[in-house]
C-alpha cells in the first residue's frame, strides 16, 4: 500500500504485523465477535488494516462515505449499532458526530487535537499493544455491512458474509476473467486505487489486489494533476474506472497516448458505459486497449464480466462461474426466454444474506427460489451476454454512486414552504446522472436557491440537485398516491423555473 499524496507506505509484512495490533486494541475496548465498527475514511494505506484487522477477529465493518453529513453519519452509526468509528482528521464532522453519539469510541488516523479520541497510528506502532489473531469462522458470518439503496427506498444495510467476499474474489481473479497477474519474484501489478474503498466495487478491487499481491497506490481524493503524474510514474497496465473517469482521460490534454502507452486493460463498472465514449477513448489512445465491462450490485457483489476473448461494449458480459440468472416478466413475474426483455434476477454464492434488520425489504428482494430481483430490465442473448436496457428501480447513479430519490424527497419535505416534491435522475455529461427536483411550493416566494441552500447542509455533495429545481403546480400520481416518475420526466417543457 502506498499513498500517492504523502508517500506513506506499508509492505505486505507490515500489513500482516499491524492488523493483529488493531484487532487486539478493539478487544481491549470490549468488542466481541459480531460487534460492529464503522470506517469513515478516504482511500489511504491504512484502510485495509482497519478493515481486515477487524473482520479477521469476527467483527463486522460498516463503511461510510467521508463526505457524508453529520446527520447521515449519525443515522448509519445508530442503525448499525457501531461501537467504534475510525476517521481521518480531514473528516470535518468528527466533533458534531462525537457529540451526537457519545457512546461511540472515536479513532483518528493521523494527528488530532480532539480530546477523548484514540490515535490509530499510535495503536499500530505500540510494541506492547495487545494482539488478536484471526479466529475460525464458518464463512456464513457477516463480514461487512455497506449501505445501499437496494432496489428502492432509503439506504439499507447489506449483510455481506465472509464466504460471499472470499468466493467473489476467486470468481473475479480467475485468469479467464481478469487479465491482471499474481505477483512473482520479479513482477508486481500496480493498482491505481482511486475508486472509494467504502463502495463495494472499490472494496472488492482492493481485496483482489491484495489477493494477487499487487501494489495499491491510494488517492484520498481525485486531484487531476496528481492522478496524471502518478499514471506517468507507474506506467500501469490495468486501470479500474467508472465511466466519468474514462471521460476525464479522454478530455484531459495532460493525458496523452504516451502517458498510457503501457495500458492493456480498463475494467469498468458501477455505471453504464456508452459506445461513443469507448470509440473516443480508442481514437485518442489505442485500439488495442481492452475495455472490459463488469456488472455488480452491493447485494450480489460482482456477477458478470466481459470475457477476455473480445469486447462487447454496452454489454455487462457473461455470468461469472457459480452465478445463475433468470429473466422474468415485469408485470406477471413469469420466466422469459432468450432475447426476451424483463427484470434480471440473480442467484450467486456471493449474494447478501439479507438487509440488516429489514425482513420486509429482504423478502421483497429475494424470491422463493433464492433469486435476487435486481430492479434492472434487460435480456440475455443466445451467446450468454447480458444487456441492461432500463431500470425498474428509481435509483439515480451519480458518478457510480447510488442516490435514493426518496431520501432527498424526505429531506426537502421538511422545508416549511414545500408542499410536495419529486426527484428524478437526469442525464449529465460528466456524472452520468444527477438528481433534479420538481417542487410544489406553498407560495411564489420560494426560489431554487432556497431549495439548494436547504439541502446543501443536510446531504452529501453527490446528492445535491445538480440537475436543477423546477416548480410545478402538481405532481403526477396514481389514484393511490404513488409518484409517477416517468411522467415527471416528460413535463420538462411545462415547468416553471425561478
Amino acid at each position: 500500500m502506498e499513498c500517492s499524496e504523502s508517500g506513506q507506505n506499508y509492505t505486505y509484512n507490515e500489513l500482516l504485523e499491524k492488523m493483529p495490533k488493531w484487532a487486539g486494541f478493539l478487544t481491549t475496548l470490549g468488542l466481541e465477535k459480531g460487534d460492529v465498527i464503522a470506517i469513515c475514511m478516504p482511500n489511504c494505506p491504512e484502510y485495509p488494516i482497519a478493515l481486515l484487522g477487524a473482520v479477521s477477529s469476527g467483527l463486522i465493518v460498516t463503511t461510510l462515505n467521508p463526505k457524508n453529513t453529520e446527520d447521515e453519519i449519525t443515522k448509519q452509526l445508530r442503525f448499525s449499532g457501531a461501537k467504534v468509528l475510525v476517521v481521518t482528521a480531514s473528516v470535518t464532522e468528527v466533533v458534531p458526530v462525537m457529540k451526537a453519539n457519545p457512546s461511540v469510541q472515536i479513532v483518528v488516523n493521523g494527528p488530532c487535537s480532539i480530546p477523548s479520541t484514540f490515535n490509530f497510528q499510535q495503536i499500530l506502532s505500540d510494541p506492547l499493544g495487545t494482539r488478536s489473531y484471526p479466529i475460525e469462522l464458518t464463512e456464513r458470518e457477516i463480514s461487512v455491512l455497506p449501505f445501499s439503496s437496494g432496489t428502492t427506498g432509503p439506504p439499507k444495510g447489506v449483510q455481506v458474509s465472509h464466504g460471499a467476499i472470499s468466493i467473489n474474489i476467486r470468481m473475479i481473479s480467475h485468469p479467464s476473467v481478469m487479465a491482471t497477474s499474481f505477483a512473482t519474484d520479479n513482477f508486481q501489478e500496480i493498482y491505481m486505487s482511486l475508486l472509494p474503498f467504502y463502495h463495494m466495487f472499490g472494496m472488492l478491487i482492493m481485496m483482489i489486489g491484495l489477493h494477487q499481491g499487487a501494489k495499491l497506490v491510494t488517492f484520498p481524493i481525485f486531484q487531476p494533476s496528481l492522478y496524471v503524474n502518478t499514471l506517468r510514474k507507474h506506467r500501469v497496465e490495468t486501470l479500474h474506472l467508472v465511466p466519468p473517469l474514462v471521460n476525464f482521460l479522454i478530455q484531459s490534454p495532460d493525458v496523452t497516448a504516451e502517458t498510457l502507452s503501457q495500458l492493456r486493460t480498463i475494467i469498468i463498472s458501477a455505471a453504464p458505459f456508452s459506445l461513443s465514449v469507448a470509440q473516443a477513448f480508442k481514437k485518442k489512445f489505442s485500439k488495442d486497449v481492452f475495455l472490459q465491462e463488469m456488472f455488480g450490485m452491493t447485494e450480489v457483489l460482482l456477477a458478470m464480466a466481459n470475457p477476455l476473448e473480445g469486447e462487447r461494449i454496452g454489454s455487462c458480459g457473461k455470468l461469472l462461474s457459480n452465478v445463475t440468472a433468470k429473466v422474468i416478466d415485469t408485470s406477471t413475474g413469469s420466466p422469459l426466454g432468450i432475447n426476451e426483455t424483463g427484470e434480471l434476477c440473480y442467484k450467486t454464492p456471493s449474494m447478501m444474506t439479507g438487509y440488516y434488520r429489514n425482513e420486509a425489504a429482504t423478502s421483497s428482494t429475494i424470491d422463493s427460489e433464492g433469486f435476487l430481483r435486481s430492479g434492472d430490465v434487460g435480456f440475455i442473448d443466445s451467446e450468454g451476454y447480458v444487456r441492461i436496457v432500463d431500470r425498474t428501480k428509481e435509483l439515480i447513479k451519480v458518478k457510480g454512486l447510488q442516490v435514493s430519490p426518496s431520501e432527498i424527497e424526505n429531506v426537502l419535505r421538511k422545508h416549511p414552504r414545500v408542499v410536495d416534491v419529486g426527484v428524478v435522475g437526469v442525464p449529465h455529461e460528466r456524472y452520468g446522472e444527477v438528481p433534479k427536483a420538481f417542487v410544489v411550493a406553498s407560495n411564489e416566494e420560494l426560489s431554487s436557491q432556497d431549495i439548494h441552500s436547504f439541502l446543501s447542509t443536510r446531504v452529501a455533495p453527490y446528492k445535491h440537485l445538480v440537475g436543477g429545481v423546477s416548480f410545478v403546480k402538481e405532481l403526477p400520481r396514481t389514484p393511490t398516491g404513488k409518484l409517477l416518475r416517468r411522467k415527471l420526466k416528460l413535463i420538462e417543457d411545462e415547468v416553471e423555473s425561478r
